[in-house]
């Protein structure tokens, strides 16, 4: 609530490119809140124009004429270009950050506004949940590989437990007059955004985890697109540590060995030069990840589905090692 008792307005930020496809689903959840109508927002800010999203975006929230809402053209712009000019155009008290490949649970908004209540809290967010991209065992298999601790880094948004002070948490939300304070989200950054912002965010007051925020996300549909978001993620993890003079966390450094190290144990487990022996061992490998940071019992999903799961967490851990030690060998000049 705010200072005056009244029920806040909440501006909810949709930065959207290429998301023709899912843009309606993740409208429809925002427009699925238990929140008053008549005290919502939506802005989905569209960076692609021509690639049918801003058209399907309209139509949707047409059908919902009680919900202040807008589609804003963002020519060209980044995903924190995108969400900044969001923020430009919010008339909200609170604005919640929602990625059209995310679906909120009904109660997103009102248990943000809850936790914003309270004036030591500057940032609020919960955990992501990845859902099979198709009903396939590709599809399972390519979500089994995202919900896994150890594959994705082990970031508290990533694992779950109790609700508590973090570092960073999914999409976030903020007040808006914080967000405009610290300037919005960096548009040098269209990677790590979401970190740095709740790095700065910190200093106005907790970064809070809250566990019963559990976002549903639409990941890549092959794994040749899983392996180029997270060869980006990791050249980009270092290109930011690099830049803000910050280190890295244990958790990146362990990920940085990964690769190395992978390739030394699976060779002295080959005990040979043989090509097959090697993938042999480095697939014994890749199986012992996947199943030791999988929280799901291996009984609920078919032989097929770990199969592909194993090839994603390899592709997962693999890319972004690549990708994170690509630039530190690069160095800081080489633009990303």
């Amino acid at each position: 609530m705010t200072g005056t008792g009244q029920t806040p307005l909440v501006s909810v930020v949709v930065p959207a490119r290429g998301e023709a496809e899912r843009i309606g689903r993740c409208l429809g959840a925002i427009l699925g809140q238990d929140w008053p109508v008549d005290r919502l927002e939506i802005l989905v800010v569209d960076g692609g124009p021509g690639d049918g999203t801003a058209e399907v975006a309209s139509a949707v929230l047409a059908r919902h004429p009680g919900v202040r809402s807008a589609v804003l053209a963002n020519p060209g712009g980044t995903r924190s270009g995108n969400l900044n000019r969001g923020l430009r155009a919010a008339t909200g008290d609170i604005v919640c950050r929602v990625d059209a490949r995310s679906l909120i649970p009904p109660y997103y908004v009102r248990r943000c506004v809850d936790r914003l209540a309270d004036p030591s809290i500057a940032a609020v967010g919960g955990s992501q949940h990845s859902i099979a991209p198709s009903a396939d065992w590709r599809g399972t298999g390519i979500a089994r590989a995202l919900n896994n601790r150890l594959a994705m880094g082990m970031a508290r948004y990533r694992r779950g437990g109790p609700s508590g002070p973090t570092d960073t948490v999914y999409l976030g939300a903020f007040r808006a007059r914080d967000l405009r304070e610290l300037g919005g989200w960096a548009e040098d950054l269209d990677v790590n955004e979401d970190f740095d912002l709740n790095r700065r965010m910190a200093r106005l007051g907790t970064v809070w985890f809250e566990n019963t925020l559990v976002v549903d996300y639409l990941p890549r549909e092959s794994l040749a697109r899983i392996a180029r978001q997270y060869f980006g993620f990791g050249r980009w993890k270092v290109g930011y540590l690099r830049e803000r003079g910050e280190s890295p966390r244990a958790r990146q450094v362990v990920a940085l060995a990964v690769v190395p190290g992978s390739v030394a144990a699976a060779s002295v487990i080959a005990g040979s030069r043989s090509r097959v022996a090697l993938l042999v061992a480095s697939g014994a490998l890749a199986l012992l990840l996947e199943q030791a940071g999988n929280s799901e019992r291996t009984a609920q999903s078919p032989v097929r589905s770990r199969l592909w799961s194993i090839g994603t967490c390899a592709a997962v851990v693999g890319s972004w090692s690549v990708g994170a030690w690509f630039e530190l060998l690069a160095g800081p000049r080489r633009r990303r």
